[in-house]
């Protein structure tokens, strides 16, 4: 019980007072489907039966559902071609998480400004829920959860740009162009909020559980900071890690800052190259089942080994 109350508490210090700050900011639709899921999850004593329908219902997710499922991000023995198997084999939770990816890229749309690149975007969010997954599973912290909420942690970015981009579109534009890693400190200094607590808003307005929440309004912290909020063995932690990956490979100093904030979560440095690279071998294929488009980008694994020598 103190553990739940715990990311309740946090899910919503995280999200601030944005009913007045975004009174006239439209939420990114979720998908009705994943909303009815959501809901139905809600009840622990639910059927797999009573799931499948919902998810069979929406052809389009049921087709993510399978592509997903179907990619070496499980390494299924074989393949897998209903959604009752789907669901039988990988569980509710996971079930939900990849629901939950299908709404973040169902709301993610491209602000079409040249100064943002939605293939990177999309590079990096991939690349950062890869990570942060396989970082859980080496922390032992909730994995599934991990994978979501870094997936999610972005989420507000595009949104903010195209509804606010007279305002937001500065800060974004100067982050670019001074290279400086933390955009969420910029965006404190100009607005007393960041991009971290209006994801989590929006993740709390589609009712996403506590965890994944808590996930999102804290991803840029340091890890000196969720250990004393005593959230370092949650998944909070990997992903907070996984934000990172954003501007390591890019420049020595953000490798650097990965490098010392992974020890700081207790993943040594032979690790972290090792769940790195491990993240990177599936970012096509994981993009490939989740249709988007994504850039290249350099390889954080050997920026890593740089460091090392």
């Amino acid at each position: 019980m103190d553990f739940i109350k715990k990311f309740i508490r946090y899910s919503r210090f995280s999200t601030g007072d944005f009913e007045k700050i975004f009174a006239d900011f439209q939420v990114p639709p979720c998908p009705q489907v994943v909303l009815t899921l959501m809901d139905k999850l809600r009840n622990p004593d639910i059927d797999i039966d009573q799931i499948v329908p919902v998810l069979e219902s929406d052809t389009s997710l049921a087709a993510q559902i399978l592509k997903v499922v179907n990619s070496a991000l499980y390494g299924l023995p074989a393949q897998i071609t209903t959604i009752s198997k789907a669901v039988s084999i990988l569980g509710l939770k996971e079930i939900k998480n990849i629901a939950i990816g299908y709404a973040m890229i169902k709301a993610a749309e491209d602000p079409d400004w040249e100064e943002f690149d939605m293939a990177r975007f999309w590079s990096d969010s991939v690349l950062q829920a890869l990570f942060a997954r396989n970082c859980a599973l080496l922390l032992g912290t909730e994995a599934e959860e991990a994978f979501s909420a870094a997936l999610l942690q972005d989420i507000a970015v595009p949104r903010l740009i195209s509804q606010w981009f007279d305002l937001y579109s500065k800060v974004y534009s100067r982050w670019q162009r001074d290279g400086r890693e933390d955009i969420h400190l910029m965006e404190m200094e100009s607005f007393s909020w960041n991009h971290c607590q209006a994801g989590a808003w929006i993740a709390r307005k589609w009712g996403l559980p506590d965890i994944i929440i808590c996930c999102i309004g804290l991803h840029s912290a340091p890890q000196a900071d969720i250990k004393e909020l005593n959230l370092n063995n949650t998944a909070v932690s990997p992903v907070a890690l996984s934000s990172r990956l954003t501007q390591a490979g890019f420049s020595e100093a953000a490798t650097s800052q990965l490098v010392q904030e992974a020890d700081d979560a207790g993943v040594n440095l032979d690790s972290l190259m090792k769940i790195t690279e491990q993240s990177e071998m599936l970012v096509d294929e994981l993009a490939s089942a989740f249709d988007v488009k994504i850039a290249q980008r350099p390889s954080v694994t050997e920026s890593i080994a740089l460091l090392k020598e």
